[in-house]
């Protein structure tokens, strides 16, 4: 099979998600503290608050839930991030985990089974993959929502499609 009739790997898709949440990050950075701080009433009130929902959904699956351990997670409150210093210094973190978690990645290791507990108490057995896929379409949902507050905003939102942050061009 050829490279272009291949499925996309997981690494290439978080390769590509960590690129775009990048792009975005960098964005926000851009604005002012008391306009990512602002109550925007959206999923999680603010801009920040948005970007590090994605942060922390990603850590929570990939460090806590396909590890065994996602009921001792901890989320830390987006209160504590007086910057966006701290906010892309979290990212920073959670991404160099998160590469060198997939770096280790093989086929048995994604069929493998695990128990997802999401914050309604409802009990999943997922696949590590399809673990991986709600991480990904989590940031996906939450990425729309940044574009539109930033439109709002009347901030341009960085390019997020494919064609612009394909990690197998770049």
């Amino acid at each position: 099979m050829t490279r272009e009739a291949t499925m996309f790997t997981v690494s290439e898709l978080y390769d590509y998600a960590s690129r775009v949440r990048r792009k975005f990050a960098d964005r926000l950075a851009e604005l002012s503290w008391e306009a990512l701080e602002r109550n925007r009433e959206a999923s999680f009130y603010s801009l920040k608050n948005i970007l590090l929902q994605i942060v922390d959904n990603e850590d929570w699956i990939v460090n806590w839930v396909i590890p065994g351990r996602g009921d001792e997670y901890v989320r830390r409150k987006s209160a504590e991030y007086t910057s966006m210093k701290m906010v892309l210094e979290r990212l920073q973190a959670v991404e160099g985990r998160t590469k060198a978690w997939l770096t280790d990645m093989d086929e048995e290791a994604l069929k493998r089974r695990v128990k997802f507990t999401p914050s309604s108490g409802a009990e999943f057995s997922l696949s590590v993959e399809e673990c991986l896929l709600q991480s990904f379409t989590e940031q996906l949902y939450h990425i729309g929502e940044l574009i539109a507050l930033m439109w709002q905003e009347n901030v341009e939102p960085p390019r997020m499609q494919w064609f612009w942050n394909n990690p197998r061009t770049k």
